[in-house]
């Protein structure tokens, strides 16, 4: 493929895909040369996605040739190739490692009730099948088009009734969401992002999900009503590439938005992840457990116990470049003993490569 040859990356992505646009704003803002590329059929069992065996969207082709998969393997190492001023990781090793938490927060998290909105009410499973499988497969008879929506439609809400009670857990889901909303309005009283005036990982995160709430039905109803400061955050994020701006003077208090996401991955998001990987350890297959008095039961994710890890290894290193104040910040939050590495389990986790075959669900 010429692009290939051109020294520029291809982004093989989908409509609907939180992880396509969070990996494509990434690059937008940094300015790397990429195309984006949505394949045709994104199910079919012939193409691009298929031969490269990756499992997953997105997938990006590196100019040398090779394959790519899973957002943040594939950020951090475009770090990596791309050392510049418009990194996207915080100067300051505190900041840096709560950038990689908030994002963390959000691809695990968050995830989950973008999802739950998209495949609850028939108003948004109608609108969002339609919607992404029109992006996905272009022109095509109305007839053909509407059996491959059911299609799909059956698929997505099978593979969300295999990963948990989704009527118990909805509750808790849905207050996040608002709460998350709440505090990137607060955050903008004082400052454009979370760590600044340039965007961090963290709001990149942020932006894959809330760009699919702020177009799926019930939730961009809310975000519309509710955060309409927000919601136009989330349409900056989309196209960052023209904005200047400086980290945060590490002297100064952190914004209060940032704070309120900060207690709530302590109270919710912390306790589910150490839970879960309690529960793949043991060889369980569900995780339950009460967050704020609200249960969760949910699917054991091995994925997600790899992630737990990556962070404990995030936390060593800004530990190691100097950062004083994370552990009395840590603390407050109650993160900081679930966030220490145990003894051998540096040795014991696989790497945070973008050269991995790819490990989540395959909803998008």
């Amino acid at each position: 493929m010429t692009d290939v040859h051109e020294g520029r990356y291809r982004i093989l992505g989908g409509p609907g895909s939180p992880y396509s646009l969070k990996l494509r704003a990434a690059l937008r803002y940094r300015r790397i040369p990429h195309n984006w590329i949505v394949p045709p059929g994104y199910l079919a069992e012939a193409g691009e996605l298929k031969a490269a065996d990756k499992g997953m969207i997105p997938v990006m082709q590196t100019p040398d040739g090779r394959y790519w998969a899973d957002s943040t393997p594939m950020i951090l190492a475009l770090e990596d190739r791309h050392p510049g001023d418009r990194s996207l990781l915080p100067d300051d090793p505190a900041d840096r490692f709560l950038a990689r938490l908030v994002e963390d927060f959000a691809d695990e998290w968050l995830v989950l009730p973008m999802f739950d909105f998209r495949w609850d009410a028939e108003l948004d499973q109608a609108f969002c099948a339609r919607r992404q499988m029109a992006g996905w497969l272009g022109a095509m008879p109305h007839a053909q088009f509407d059996e491959i929506i059911e299609r799909f439609r059956a698929r997505q809400t099978g593979v969300l009734a295999r990963m948990g009670d989704r009527e118990t857990n909805r509750p808790l889901l849905r207050a996040t969401y608002a709460e998350v909303l709440e505090a990137i309005e607060a955050q903008l009283e004082v400052s454009r992002f979370l760590f600044g005036g340039r965007p961090s990982i963290g709001d990149i995160g942020l932006f894959g999900q809330l760009s699919q709430c702020a177009i799926d039905p019930t939730p961009s109803a809310i975000m519309r009503r509710d955060a309409i400061r927000t919601y136009q955050w989330v349409q900056d994020l989309d196209d960052a590439s023209g904005i200047e701006g400086a980290w945060r003077d590490p002297a100064t208090p952190r914004g209060p938005g940032l704070e309120r996401l900060l207690t709530l991955i302590g109270e919710v998001f912390i306790p589910y992840m150490a839970a879960n990987a309690a529960a793949v350890r043991a060889g369980e297959g569900a995780v339950s457990i009460e967050l704020r008095g609200q249960p969760l039961k949910a699917r054991a994710n091995p994925y997600r116990a790899y992630c737990l890890g990556w962070l404990k290894l995030a936390l060593a290193d800004a530990l190691a470049a100097g950062a004083p104040d994370l552990e009395p910040t840590l603390r407050r939050l109650g993160a900081w003993d679930t966030l220490q590495l145990a003894p051998g389990e540096r040795e014991s986790l696989p790497p945070l490569s973008p050269e991995s075959t790819g490990r989540r669900t395959g909803l998008f």
